[in-house]
């Protein structure tokens, strides 16, 4: 069990750039997307899209502080489909949005 668990949160954190789905994870793992969706939540206590989006925010966030890409190139570099999705996620995880964080950086 702990096994599996790891194998999908190092696949996710390898291949976080790729476009990740439930589907295209249980194919990885060989079980059922609705399999990996409860076994995920019962693990982790949150869905594997909140985690691919946490691990892709987490990795933006870093890129926002350490480079000058502008949200967009953030966005595209760590997976997101665009600088909205990002600022969501960021949102979610650190109460302010990628556009906020930014501008503190810049101060």
């Amino acid at each position: 069990m702990i096994n599996r668990l790891q194998f999908i949160t190092q696949y996710v954190n390898n291949h976080y750039q790729e476009k990740l789905t439930l589907d295209s994870i249980a194919k990885k793992c060989n079980v059922s997307t609705e399999y990996l969706s409860r076994f995920f939540k019962k693990q982790m206590e949150i869905t594997v899209d909140t985690y691919i989006n946490n691990v892709r925010a987490q990795r933006a966030y870093f890129e926002l502080k350490n480079t000058s890409h502008n949200l967009t190139q953030i966005a595209m570099n760590n997976g997101f489909s665009g600088v909205r999705t990002m600022n969501r996620a960021f949102d979610k995880l650190y109460g302010k949005t990628a556009s906020q964080i930014k501008r503190n950086f810049k101060n």
